[in-house]
């Protein structure tokens, strides 16, 4: 029994503790908003005081996904200063900051991620490059951004992947 015990604090000991579950629901939503809203000053406080970590997630998003998607430089900045993972796929779609800034139009955060190191030909779902559906859309100044940035025009090439 005492094995079992040990075993089992061992395990729990070993689990990623996030910040973001001392959060409580109130607080959670605040900084969740915040991020969409483009609150640095929020924001900061929230990472500063330790009540949220840039590794936290929302809703299946890292901050930086949300910030990147709507195209926050500022605060693609201050989580990058912050030790976020830049090249975090979410696990269905496998979408990164990178490929939603790009989706999203959002050029000087699509130029700081690439400048700062995010890895710019990680695939999406179906091993799709991100220049598939930026071509497809027809957004031919963003296509030449992604491919002045080496953005690989590989993976999937059929007609439709998934």
């Amino acid at each position: 029994m005492n094995m079992i015990k040990t075993l089992l604090l061992a395990v729990a000991l070993m689990l990623p503790m996030s910040a973001s579950f001392a959060m409580t629901d109130d607080q959670h939503m605040e900084y969740t908003k915040a991020l969409g809203d483009n609150n640095i000053k929020l924001v900061k406080k929230y990472l500063d005081d330790g009540i949220a970590s840039p590794k936290d997630f929302f809703f299946g998003w890292t901050a930086l996904h949300i910030a990147a998607e709507k195209g926050h430089v500022k605060l693609v900045e201050l989580l990058i200063e912050r030790g976020v993972d830049m090249n975090w796929q979410h696990e269905i779609s496998r979408l990164t900051a990178f490929h939603l800034a790009a989706l999203g139009g959002h050029t000087e955060v699509v130029k700081l991620l690439a400048a700062k190191g995010a890895d710019v030909n990680l695939k999406m779902r179906a091993d799709v490059s991100i220049l598939r559906p930026i071509r497809d859309e027809g957004k031919t100044e963003m296509v030449k951004l992604l491919m002045d940035l080496g953005v690989r025009d590989d993976g999937c090439l059929d007609k439709q992947c998934f």
